[in-house]
């Protein structure tokens, strides 16, 4: 599973919005909605992966 494989399914399983992860990633949104991308679309641009692991801790300490 990739970066976005792996963002998209932390946005669905946890109800979040792009603004959510931009917020919690301390991003702007636009940068949320062009790792969303395919890889096919010009302004796609990947996940860094410090991203992705900081979005699944934060996710998990949000946790009971």
């Amino acid at each position: 599973m990739n970066n976005r494989e792996r963002l998209m399914a932390i946005i669905s399983d946890n109800n979040l919005e792009r603004r959510d992860v931009a917020a919690m990633l301390k991003v702007k949104q636009e940068e949320v909605d062009h790792w969303l991308l395919s890889n096919e679309s010009k302004s796609h641009q990947p996940m860094p992966d410090m991203a992705i692991e900081l979005l699944e801790l934060k996710i998990a300490m949000d946790k009971p």
